[in-house]
């Protein structure tokens, strides 16, 4: 199946879009010859697109890889047959369910998990097939679109595979109870925890939120590489990517992914509100030891006079806006990093 593809791919760099076209409607028919499956996992069925060919799982590995605007190389992994799990660098794992309901998880060094997060349509897929490039793939049907997933060392990338304009445009990833989704003004979103800590002096009690996933801004093409109109949108602890592909006039399939970075084992936002940014401002460096800062307090003394400054900006702005400051440890680059910058809605009121 590689050299085939290989010998299509060869043929493409003649530059002619017509004959990519041509190459990508024969991956749609083409066999597949040497995929491996997970342990007990049965053999999975057939997708089926919209000229009735069948996309199976090396047909759907090579559209990822063809259309993907930044490849994404899979981690060393083990499978079993409930799991494949990805070894990610710095330490830490990333487990990927044989069963589409039981979703991806990501474990800290310690076995803490830090995020998990459902997989769209999980109901009707079915279980995982392991693709020659490492990735995961979960076969749909008719009516709902495939699903592959691939661990690099640093990211978890998620595709849907739409085959037909008679398949949903919204796509359900969900982080689970206690968790809120939020969309930034780039159009990537973080998803977060909220935990509230009092200062024992002064009785003042904030919000610190653990950031359990980035997600980056999504994207989606079709077959012929044409960007499709998406964005995501927040529901509770859910994350949905609205893929617009109806409207369109698309070469099917369409693929359209999240994807999320690895969590570091400390990430933190620790937001101040209206009244909170306004004593910042008014009284300076002196009013950080009356707030609560919890987990974040070495940080808040770190960024006290940038907090300072910004809360300047924020009380000046119109609408007003508040001073929040993030921090994280990353895994493979020693040191704290943290930023200070002004925000609106949420805690802001």
């Amino acid at each position: 199946m590689r050299s085939s593809i290989g010998h299509r791919r060869a043929i493409d760099l003649i530059g002619e879009n017509v004959r990519k076209h041509l190459r990508l409607a024969s991956l749609l028919t083409a066999a597949i010859v040497g995929s491996s499956s997970l342990a007990t996992v049965p053999a999975a069925s057939a997708d089926t697109g919209a000229d009735g060919t069948d996309l199976a799982t090396e047909e759907i590995v090579a559209l990822v890889t063809e259309v993907a605007p930044v490849p994404i190389t899979a981690a060393q992994t083990t499978e079993s047959s409930e799991q494949i799990v990805a070894t990610l660098d710095g330490g830490g794992k990333a487990t990927i369910a044989a069963a589409p309901d039981d979703g991806i998880s990501v474990l800290l060094p310690d076995g803490e998990e830090t995020m998990s997060v459902s997989l769209p349509g999980a109901g009707h897929l079915d279980d995982a097939t392991v693709g020659e490039d490492g990735s995961v793939t979960y076969l749909g049907d008719a009516n709902t679109p495939s699903i592959n997933v691939i661990a690099g060392e640093e990211e978890i990338r998620a595709s849907a595979i739409i085959s037909d304009a008679s398949q949903t445009e919204r796509f359900e990833y969900d982080f689970g109870g206690g968790v809120s989704v939020e969309i930034q003004q780039d159009g990537s979103a973080i998803a977060f925890t909220a935990e509230e800590v009092t200062d024992p002096d002064t009785g003042v009690t904030s919000l610190v939120e653990k950031i359990v996933a980035d997600v980056a801004v999504p994207w989606a093409r079709d077959a012929a590489g044409v960007n499709v109109p998406t964005r995501y949108e927040s529901s509770g602890s859910a994350l949905i990517q609205v893929v617009e592909h109806r409207g369109g006039d698309y070469a099917y399939p369409i693929v359209a992914d999240p994807t999320f970075d690895r969590p570091n084992f400390f990430q933190y936002r620790m937001r101040f509100n209206r009244a909170e940014t306004a004593i910042i401002y008014d009284k300076g460096l002196g009013a950080l030891g009356g707030l609560a800062c919890g987990t974040m307090a070495p940080v808040c003394l770190l960024a006290a006079g940038s907090l300072v400054w910004n809360a300047g900006i924020a009380e000046k702005s119109r609408p007003k806006k508040c001073v929040q400051v993030t921090a994280t440890q990353p895994y493979v680059v020693p040191g704290l990093v943290w930023w200070v910058d002004t925000y609106r809605g949420g805690s802001c009121r």
